[in-house]
């Protein structure tokens, strides 16, 4: 079972930021939204939102990502409509949805710490050296030699 969308597809000014990239810049909000769904390059969609933006046709990708995005949340379609008039008609309105709705739901992962006990094969160490006044000594792989230097 589908579950309901938890931000209003009209509830533009819920959040006012996200309102105002939506309307000014909403090749921007694509590509924002479109990193979060599927890790998809935000530059690229932005500027594929562009250009299919003068030829009327941004909202095939838009409604390509909205039910990516649906998919992966388990949404149903709202409105009723369906994802292809909702993004053709509503498109700005549909964004700023979506951005609202990932603003709340995307993970934050923590950073990865690396694995201090395992070393690379470049950062063993063979042998080593220790010279002193009169003597020098090798270390190598646990056996100890001395030598005497005059």
């Amino acid at each position: 079972m589908s579950k309901e969308w938890n931000e209003s597809l009209f509830g533009c000014f819920d959040d006012c930021g996200i309102c105002l990239c939506g309307w000014c810049c909403t090749p921007c909000l694509f590509g924002q939204n479109a990193e979060k769904i599927d890790g998809s390059n935000c530059c690229v969609c932005c500027c594929g939102y562009w250009l299919l933006g003068s030829c009327f046709l941004c909202w095939v990708p838009h409604m390509m990502k909205r039910q990516t995005l649906r998919q992966k949340y388990n949404l149903r379609e709202e409105p009723s409509c369906g994802d292809c008039l909702t993004t053709c008609c509503c498109g700005a309105c549909a964004l700023c949805q979506e951005a609202r709705f990932l603003q709340n739901h995307v993970e934050v992962l923590p950073p990865t710490v690396p694995n201090r006990n395992t070393t690379k094969p470049e950062e063993k160490v063979v042998g080593v050296t220790v010279i002193t006044e009169q003597h020098s000594y090798v270390l190598a792989g646990g056996s100890q030699a001395a030598s005497s230097r005059k």
